[in-house]
């Protein structure tokens, strides 16, 4: 099994048009503070975000995140900009 998902994420899939499934969260329904966060993003990385939308609160100033499961670190950029300059966030993926 893992080099099977290690193949569809690590291989197949070279942008999000190359999704096999559309079973994932409503992009019209994601939540208007993270927006902003995601449009300071650069494009590469958003083109290759194969998550099911970021759920998690607005206020984590100073907090630490361990993000598993990554994929292109989307998330990650956006969470790390939630933290702040006192928060720490990694990001591990195993493509």
């Amino acid at each position: 099994m893992h080099e099977v998902v290690q193949d569809y994420y690590g291989k197949q899939l070279q942008s999000t048009e190359d999704l096999k499934t559309s079973a994932c969260c409503d992009v019209s329904n994601m939540p208007s503070w993270l927006k902003p966060l995601l449009a300071n993003i650069h494009d590469e990385v958003l083109s290759r975000y194969y998550g099911c939308g970021l759920v998690c609160p607005a206020l984590l100033e100073g907090c630490r995140i361990l993000d598993l499961g990554c994929g292109s670190g989307r998330d990650v950029y956006a969470l790390a900009q939630l933290v702040g300059r006192t928060g720490h966030v990694v990001g591990v993926d195993m493509t």
